[in-house]
């Protein structure tokens, strides 16, 4: 039974992330001077959302070793234990602790959270906004979506990620504040039979 919509973001109830609609970005300084971004392509995540918006619970976690920048030797380094250590931590993940109104824009919200990275957690505040809500484009009557987008800042250090290692010019591989993009697609439906149906995840 789908969820019925309401005016402004999801009704109560639990709400799955939609991750082949959804974009887990980071954008980080690379080789002192670029810039490089990516993905993490493999997500879970669910909300509970509550009559109180801002007693809602989310939790989100990402493959580790499914990140993606667009290089197959580069993601196989930051997979490696220089960076993400991703076979002793495989894991990213995200439980929030608080939520409240924001008057950042219309719709806007902090959330906050505790955010695990290589081990390591860390406090940490995403800055969201609720986009708007469309229904499922394959079932319309039967699944409707609802849009978020969030940034947020992260220390590499904070989380005992490496640096890549010192520059012949100066600085380091891998600049120490990442920051995070996140374009979410909420859905009142489980999607991982779907997914295992296409192949996505095991």
């Amino acid at each position: 039974m789908a969820t019925a919509p309401r005016e402004v973001g999801p009704g109560p109830g639990t709400w799955y992330l939609d991750p082949l609609h959804s974009s887990l970005i980071f954008v980080a300084h690379y080789l002192r001077f670029g810039r490089v971004q990516g993905t993490f392509g493999q997500a879970w995540g669910r909300v509970a959302v509550s009559e109180d918006p801002t007693d809602s619970a989310v939790e989100v976690v990402l493959d580790a070793a499914s990140v993606n920048t667009g290089v197959g030797a580069r993601d196989a380094h930051l997979r490696s234990a220089d960076f993400l250590d991703v076979d002793h931590h495989p894991e990213l993940h995200f439980v929030s602790t608080g939520m409240e109104p924001s008057t950042r824009g219309r719709h806007s919200f902090r959330l906050y959270g505790d955010l695990t990275i290589h081990g390591t957690t860390v406090p940490t505040v995403l800055d969201g906004q609720w986009v708007g809500e469309a229904p499922d484009y394959a079932s319309p009557e039967d699944t409707y979506g609802h849009f978020f987008s969030a940034t947020t800042q992260i220390r590499l250090s904070d989380f005992g990620v490496g640096d890549g290692g010192p520059l012949p010019w100066g600085g380091r591989m891998v600049g120490d504040t990442v920051d995070i993009v996140l374009e979410v697609r909420l859905q009142d439906q489980d999607p991982a039979p779907f997914l295992r149906q296409i192949g996505h995840i095991p």
